[in-house]
């Protein structure tokens, strides 16, 4: 994950909720690495973590309006994919 600051997600977050492919496509980038380990460590299969992950983003990317600014988005981005993780282990 490429270290950026709060300023420089919360920029990136804003262009891509106006509609900016590449802000997306970099977030997505960002995060998307943190989110498989997270994936395959809580559900131990590969084939698994790639549909979670798949999921998770596909939540970030869907809810991405709804990032305050209130945490890191990594962090943000970390409890979707813990939230969706443990729902995805009881089904």
């Amino acid at each position: 994950m490429n270290k950026k600051t709060n300023e420089e997600f919360q920029a990136l977050v804003d262009k891509a909720t106006s509609g900016d492919k590449a802000a997306l496509e970099t977030l997505v980038a960002d995060v998307q690495d943190m989110v498989f380990n997270l994936s395959l460590r809580m559900l131990g299969t590969f084939a698994d973590a790639e549909d979670a992950t798949q999921d998770i983003l596909l939540k970030m990317v869907t809810h991405l309006s709804s990032f305050r600014g209130e945490s890191a988005f990594p962090t943000w981005v970390f409890r979707i994919a813990i939230n969706h993780l443990k729902n995805y282990k009881k089904h």
